[in-house]
């Protein structure tokens, strides 16, 4: 039995990342930043660990024994590009010095395909050779590159680390979910250019299936990207995930260069009258909902051995199954 010390267990991925990792026969730790966090990832089965990420002795000392450190944990939305930096950079360089220091042997890191995003250059076929980019208008992304960079650059002989890149994370309990339907209900989903482009998913389980490929075979210092077996449009996508709560696909749409337009608007103005929050149109939606955004899984198939494990028809079911009833 291997120990498995993980971070973000109490969030969207963790909170089925940590029953998985028991059933493959692992016992688990989990990072817990707050009392309820710490009740979560217990009813979970995982001994919770009261701590912070830039509390590298306390870390250390949590991971003592620890056969390997899967960091699921990252700030998405909110807050200043300093406060982003603080969690996804400094905090993962706390993660990986503790890990070092504990003896820890292996260490898997959820990075972000969407890390892609910011060049010129449409994301078709794309591949781990494609460089990650760092948009000036994302802290999210850019310091999820820095991160992932980290990460790679800190593999040393006893010491593995990799990294698992999912798509468009989705499944029952997607909190990001509720925010599409919310959105839906109100009137005010739109699509850029129709929502013809095409876009590569990762539903939670798959994402975990890659998650658990690599802690048992992903190769120092390298990265892997992990998707469905299905592809579909942004628009067919969105219209299947409304389709759960039966409400109608979004109606109205907006062409790519207008979107920008609108996009560099709203958040000048967000920022002008420091609103909390984000504009309801931002440029980091533009860019990955108003182009392709097409990748290859190649390397983890070939590599890693991965194959989904859960098909567009089931993720759809079960989200169908737990909606609420009106």
């Amino acid at each position: 039995m291997s120990t498995i010390f993980v971070t973000g267990g109490s969030g969207f991925i963790g909170a089925a990342l940590l029953p998985a990792l028991s059933a493959a026969g692992h016992r688990t730790i989990a990072l817990a930043r707050s009392d309820r966090a710490a009740d979560r990832v217990a009813a979970l089965g995982a001994l919770p660990v009261r701590a912070d990420l830039s509390g590298q002795d306390a870390l250390a000392h949590a991971m003592a024994g620890c056969d390997a450190v899967i960091h699921a944990a990252a700030r998405m939305h909110g807050g200043r590009p300093a406060d982003f930096h603080r969690d996804n950079v400094a905090g993962t360089r706390s993660l990986l010095a503790a890990a070092r220091s504990a003896g820890v042997r292996r260490f898997v890191h959820l990075g972000a395909a969407g890390c892609l995003v910011g060049g010129r250059r449409p994301i078709l076929d794309a591949d781990e050779s494609w460089p990650l980019r760092q948009p000036r208008y994302s802290p999210y992304l850019t310091t999820k590159t820095i991160s992932d960079q980290e990460v790679r650059r800190a593999n040393a002989p006893g010491f593995t680390t990799c990294v698992i890149r999912p798509g468009w994370v989705w499944g029952d309990g997607d909190p990001m979910f509720e925010q599409i339907a919310a959105a839906a209900l109100d009137g005010k989903m739109v699509l850029i250019d129709g929502g013809r482009h095409p876009v590569v998913t990762s539903h939670r389980d798959n994402t975990i299936r890659g998650v658990l490929a690599a802690l048992d075979h992903g190769a120092g210092g390298e990265a892997y990207y992990v998707f469905d077996d299905e592809t579909s449009t942004i628009g067919e996508f969105l219209t299947a995930l409304l389709r759960t709560r039966e409400l109608p696909p979004p109606a109205r749409g907006i062409p790519y260069p207008l979107a920008r337009v609108a996009a560099n608007t709203m958040e000048f103005i967000h920022r002008l009258l420091l609103r909390p929050g984000e504009p309801p149109i931002t440029r980091l939606l533009v860019e990955f909902n108003g182009r392709p955004f097409v990748i290859t899984d190649r390397k983890a198939r070939t590599e890693l051995g991965y194959r989904p494990v859960t098909t567009r028809a089931e993720g759809l079911a079960r989200m169908r199954a737990v909606a609420p009833r009106s």
